[in-house]
């Protein structure tokens, strides 16, 4: 008997083993992966009433109630949410049609679309609160101190909306609102779809949700809060109304499409180079870019707003979200020792390129000074293309600030040995080609001047036919405003 329970056992069990995912961990009844250093509870295959979810499994922090986790489990009827756990996925307890007591923790920052969809606390009618009106001002006001509020044209019969703890999970109204004070997460989708106008955010608010106002096209106005830490992937997406966002000058943890397809986005004057900023952050990149200038007193980058560009970043960032770039593999940070971009590089095994380290004439950053950088300051003078940062800071030979014609004889006079002092043009032999050497020449020319010295009547007879006359400083004149070229 012992030997066939043993069979039917070591069956179940090759079973169970296949059913799972190679990557999945358990502990009793929880089936969990790994995120990092945390887990993730994927699975539940108990029969428990009345259930605490742990703080750790097998000695590991649970960080997430991952998606669709009890989805169905019509045994639910309780469930605390140990302090802790942070997020709570997508549908994790949808149709659980028995789960009437729900506790989270104030750990909890994002609750997911549907996550108590259809649960018994989801379905109990007095769970749904209505607004309370005022006769005397007109006005409806959502109790719990939210304040008052205009709302025109709206009876308040038609008004609900669904708190879990001190969550949002969902609302159904039009015109404008205030949440109620106390209020720390709004869940992915709350507002989806809604005619609001204007939306206060509660002074408690920590975190704003996936989609949480998606498609709102009438939402002209957010207030958003000092205390606000993460606006979720597409939180306002669609919200074609809502042309300004003022966010406090704090670092947010949010992505490129958290205000996708809105006013503000497609507003074409609030891209500066084909980036998008809001006050100090970075929000968003419009195409691929050779390397990513962020302009000076940026602080903030945001989620998936690199890609992978390489990029420079100033001094002045404070704060790089860890998934700025899609592969941090194929990217190069340009920017400065000692900085925060340059510890963001370390800690990410990014490659840095140390600014303030550039050699001249390497404009191509492979080490060495040979034609095919020559060959790239030939390009730029002869196609008048702009250059890109590093072109421009390697490739500015006589640092007047341009990358010019000059730059490529300074350029060739080093490669064939021979010194700055032959440059033509150079007439007062500072190894610089401007309008100082001009005025020098029209001064030597206007008076008649003999030029003793040979080697700087080699750099001030420019034509070279034998004489420093009208015709050099004409041809100096014409070529330091770009319409020929230096011999």
């Amino acid at each position: 008997m012992k030997r066939i329970v043993a069979v039917i056992l070591a069956v179940i069990m090759l079973i169970f083993s296949f059913s799972l995912p190679s990557f999945a961990l358990v502990q009793g009844y929880f089936i969990y992966e790994m995120d990092g250093e945390t887990a993730v509870i994927t699975a539940y295959t108990g029969t428990a009433t009345s259930l605490v979810i742990p703080a750790k499994l097998n000695g590991i922090a649970v960080s997430k109630i991952g998606d669709s986790a009890f989805k169905g489990n019509t045994v639910l009827s309780s469930v605390t949410v140990s302090s802790g756990i942070e997020s709570i996925g997508t549908s994790a307890f949808e149709n659980c049609t028995s789960l009437a007591t729900i506790t989270l923790p104030t750990t909890i920052t994002h609750i997911g679309e549907k996550a108590i969809y259809n649960t018994a606390y989801y379905n109990k009618e007095s769970n749904w609160k209505k607004p309370q009106t005022d006769s005397s001002s007109g006005n409806i006001g959502f109790g719990n101190g939210m304040g008052q509020i205009p709302w025109e044209d709206i009876a308040a019969q038609d008004l609900e909306y669904l708190y879990l703890g001190t969550n949002l999970i969902e609302i159904s109204f039009f015109g404008s609102y205030s949440l109620k004070k106390g209020t720390r997460v709004i869940a992915d989708g709350a507002f989806a779809g809604c005619d609001a106008e204007r939306v206060t955010l509660s002074n408690t608010l920590v975190a704003i949700g996936e989609n949480a106002f998606k498609d709102c096209k009438s939402l002209k106005e957010v207030k958003f809060n000092e205390n606000i830490e993460v606006i979720g992937d597409y939180a306002f997406d669609g919200c074609t109304s809502l042309e300004t966002i003022s966010l406090p000058d704090k670092y947010i943890e949010m992505s490129s499409t958290s205000f996708y397809n809105t006013g503000f986005f497609n507003n074409s004057n609030n891209w500066d180079n084909n980036v998008l900023y809001n006050e100090n952050a970075l929000i968003d990149i419009r195409e691929n870019i050779d390397i990513i200038e962020i302009k000076d007193g940026t602080k903030y980058i945001v989620g998936d707003s690199l890609g992978e560009n390489d990029a420079f970043i100033p001094e002045t960032v404070l704060k790089i979200s860890d998934k700025a770039f899609a592969d941090s593999s194929m990217v190069t940070i340009f920017g400065y020792a000692d900085t925060y971009a340059h510890n963001f590089a370390t800690t990410n095994n990014i490659y840095f390129v140390d600014m303030g380290n550039l050699t001249k004439g390497d404009v191509n950053l492979d080490g060495k000074i040979d034609r095919d950088d020559y060959n790239i300051l030939c390009d730029i003078s002869v196609t008048q293309r702009i250059p890109n940062l590093i072109e421009r800071i390697a490739g500015d030979m006589d640092d007047d600030g341009t990358v010019d014609s000059i730059d490529v004889i300074i350029l060739d006079l080093m490669l064939n040995d021979m010194p700055p002092s032959r440059l033509k043009g150079d007439v007062n032999g500072d190894n610089k080609v401007n309008i100082d050497d001009y005025e020098l020449l029209v001064n030597i020319v206007s008076t008649n001047e003999k030029i003793t010295d040979n080697v700087m009547f080699q750099r001030a007879d420019i034509n070279e036919d034998g004489a420093v006359d009208a015709f050099d400083a004409i041809h100096l004149d014409l070529a330091l405003n770009g319409i020929v070229a230096l011999i």
